[in-house]
């Protein structure tokens, strides 16, 4: 499992990523960017803002958590738990 987290340097909610993030000891790829094209090649699509955003490639597959999601985030913590996928932490 990859983490990457894409921060948008005046995003509050990015900030909260990253917080949390350090607070659960989750090594992660920080990214710091403005730019809406590489933003929107991360989405696959169009997001509404520039939203700091969260990449999660696990061996199957990748999933995105736009901005500060609670909800995701928890799962991301209980399927870590639950798991136990080996974090990569040098990419």
């Amino acid at each position: 499992m990859k983490i990457e987290l894409y921060l948008v340097p005046e995003d509050k909610e990015g900030k909260l990523l990253k917080n949390f993030l350090n607070r659960n000891n989750l090594p992660f790829n920080e990214i710091i960017t403005n730019d809406i094209n590489i933003l929107r090649k991360v989405v696959q699509g169009f997001p509404v803002s520039k939203i700091s955003l969260l990449r999660i490639r696990y061996s199957s597959s990748i999933h995105v958590i736009q901005g500060f999601d609670p909800f995701a985030l928890k799962d991301l913590l209980e399927h870590i738990k639950k798991y136990k996928p080996r974090v990569e932490k040098d990419f």
